[in-house]
């Protein structure tokens, strides 16, 4: 399956090093964008899929939410969606992070 980031997922990692920044965290949207790469790359859908379901408003209705950990900080959550041969991933958020909009 191929990975793709929507806009809204690229700007959500932008906005959490700037928040990361601004309590004086090092940047980590590079990494984090990577790990998450590899973790949908392993994975097979045809045996589970990750995540929980979710309704966001002003996102599709076929949104999951997954938790995935990076070290020993608390999970971040990614919001994605499965379409035939794609991954979307739409959002990751930490849980402490302020409201994006």
């Amino acid at each position: 399956m191929r990975i793709h980031w929507r806009r809204s997922a690229v700007d959500s990692l932008i906005f959490l090093d700037k928040w990361r920044r601004e309590i004086e965290l090092t940047p980590i949207a590079s990494f984090l964008r990577g790990h998450i790469n590899n973790y949908f790359q392993g994975q097979d859908f045809s045996v589970y899929v990750p995540g929980k379901a979710v309704v966001l408003k002003g996102y599709p209705v076929n949104l999951r939410m997954l938790l995935i950990s990076v070290g020993k900080s608390e999970p971040y959550k990614v919001f994605y969606r499965i379409t035939k041969d794609d991954i979307e991933i739409f959002l990751v958020r930490h849980p402490r992070q302020n409201q994006m909009f």
